[in-house]
């Protein structure tokens, strides 16, 4: 890392009671900070990271970039001050990257990303580690997150893998901007972030800010069965390769999608399988592996690694309990991924099988809301699902608009004696429970699990 006397001048400040530090790491949550590390003192939507200085440097800061000494305690040392922090951010971590040699790997798309990633990272790894692959952390994917993360990538790392969000136009090219990546991943595009796109066309050109982005030498692995994104890849001057099930340079096959993967890669030749549950997880499957390969990963490799990924918590997780299995797909929710989890759902099990789907709102889809939450609901009863049970205003008022004996409108705090109620009597009980991350339904799952064990009078996990 750069010394503070480095990092004040990369980012244009002026920097007070210098004692040549050089920082461990660079942290904006002052709760995180050890020895040795660099607050940052970010302004958040709520409250402004200035408040948390003298937390910061108690905790044992070495200094911080700052907009404003008020805060500041008595006696703080390498206070970095500038007009804007979060730009100071991005200019910091620009700088970091362009000192490392390394090829850089962004991902995008409304779906898929965090799975593909994990799953690239998995695929991309050598047990000798003869390859140093940095994996950026979960949701550092915005334009503080991608610069923190692209902060904490040690300089010896070969690839880094990070995702680029996006919730309003514009979001895309900063962190290309900011990344400068030389491979670039479209996963999908769909109904996400509505609000701030207003159609599913402008979702698509913002995801396409990344292949525009790229290095004149890099390349862009898209998936092809999303026809937005195969019609810009037929107009793109950019190395672009195709992907897809249907359609794509790159052809697959998928001959299983539960319990667990099995797909069939014309080119390169690859036979496939991997824990993960769902056909669009299939697509996640394909973009990674064909993404390994063009990074150097043999075919046999490729397939040895595949078996061995251990999915991600949250994302359509299968949490076996002694009343069932819950499909734990509470990290966030958009009806391209709903609708996946719902499939899923259905296609696994007997056929005496109780499924219960527990449908938490959907958020930011913009003024089209209604209408992608009671698809969802006339979806789930088409599939046949016994229980669905609406969390959430937008959920529950599709719910009550398509009307139906298998749907139950109840309070949150009743939903766990309901869900055990109606799998009372059935032999294999399958669980979904998928919403968007702001309703917290993970605690939901936390809670059938320590309930059901309470039952059984175990104790709950710590």
């Amino acid at each position: 890392m750069h010394s503070v006397n480095e990092i004040a001048t990369i980012v244009g400040g002026r920097l007070d009671r210098a004692d040549g530090a050089t920082p461990g790491r660079i942290v904006h949550d002052s709760r995180q900070i050890g020895d040795g590390d660099l607050f940052v003192a970010l302004p958040g939507r709520r409250v402004d990271g200035h408040v948390f200085l003298r937390d910061a440097f108690a905790r044992g800061a070495c200094g911080a970039l700052i907009s404003s000494r008020a805060t500041a305690p008595p006696g703080a040392r390498n206070l970095i001050v500038v007009e804007d922090v979060l730009a100071a951010l991005q200019r910091l971590a620009a700088s970091w990257r362009r000192g490392l040699d390394a090829t850089f790997v962004g991902i995008t798309g409304s779906n898929g990303k965090t799975t593909t990633r994990a799953l690239l990272a998995h695929l991309l790894r050598e047990p000798d580690g003869a390859r140093a692959v940095f994996n950026a952390p979960g949701n550092y994917n915005t334009e503080i997150g991608l610069p923190l993360a692209l902060l904490a990538m040690p300089a010896e790392a070969s690839i880094g893998l990070f995702e680029l969000g996006a919730e309003r136009p514009g979001d895309v090219a900063t962190l290309v901007d900011i990344l400068a990546p030389g491979v670039g991943v479209i996963t999908s595009v769909g109904p996400s972030h509505l609000i701030g796109f207003g159609s599913i066309e402008a979702v698509a050109i913002e995801k396409w800010s990344l292949v525009d982005g790229l290095s004149a030498d890099g390349f862009a692995v898209v998936n092809a069965d999303s026809p937005e994104l195969r019609h810009l890849a037929d107009t793109t001057p950019h190395c672009c390769l195709t992907a897809g099930f249907e359609a794509g340079e790159l052809r697959g096959r998928i001959e299983q999608d539960v319990p667990r993967l099995a797909v069939i890669v014309y080119e390169p030749p690859l036979q496939l399988a991997c824990p993960l549950i769902g056909r669009h997880n299939a697509v996640n499957l394909l973009l990674a592996a064909v993404t390994a390969h063009q990074l150097g990963v043999s075919p046999s490799e490729i397939e040895a690694r595949a078996r061995t990924f251990a999915p991600a918590p949250h994302r359509l997780q299968p949490v076996e309990t002694p009343f069932g299995t819950i499909l734990d797909d509470t990290y966030n929710a958009n009806p391209a991924s709903t609708a996946g989890a719902l499939r899923a759902l259905t296609r696994l099990g007997g056929d005496g099988a109780c499924r219960v789907f527990v449908f938490g709102e959907m958020l930011d889809l913009g003024p089209d809301t209604d209408r992608y939450h009671r698809e969802i609901v006339q979806l789930a009863l088409s599939l046949g699902v016994e229980a669905i049970l609406p969390v959430g205003e937008q959920a529950v008022a599709a719910c009550r608009a398509c009307r139906s004996e298998s749907i139950a409108i109840i309070d949150r705090a009743e939903l766990v004696g309901a869900i055990l109620k109606l799998c009372r009597d059935s032999c294999e009980r399958l669980i979904l429970v998928k919403g968007s991350r702001a309703l917290g339904l993970e605690r939901l799952v936390e809670d059938l699990v320590d309930t059901d064990q309470r039952s059984r009078g175990e104790h709950p996990s710590p």
